[in-house]
């Protein structure tokens, strides 16, 4: 069974109408396959900065209770890269999206 690297709890918004939906990385370093977030803010986009979450639940508690950002793209990677509820566009959060 293949583990589908888009979050499929919910997707943000861009204001062009774009849905990114968080998605999950491969860390080069260490072949670890998991969803980014980080605090967001200067230096926000380094790895060094951000967490790397498994659980799909706990990455969107970290993106909607704690107002972490996190990596993101539409489905077909038109658009990518680190969005936080708020800030860079982004207009509106709607849950249990696919």
């Amino acid at each position: 069974m293949t583990e589908t690297l888009f979050s499929n709890l919910f997707y943000l918004v861009h204001k062009n109408g774009d849905k990114l939906y968080p998605v999950k990385m491969k860390n080069r370093e260490t072949g670890k396959i998991c969803f980014r977030v980080s605090p967001g803010g200067t230096g926000g986009n380094k790895k060094e900065m951000g967490l790397e979450i498994e659980s799909e639940h706990e990455m969107k508690k970290y993106v909607l209770q704690k107002g972490y950002a996190v990596r993101a793209a539409t489905l077909n990677g038109s658009r990518k890269g680190l969005y936080k509820i708020g800030q860079r566009c982004i207009v509106s959060v709607v849950n249990d999206s696919m």
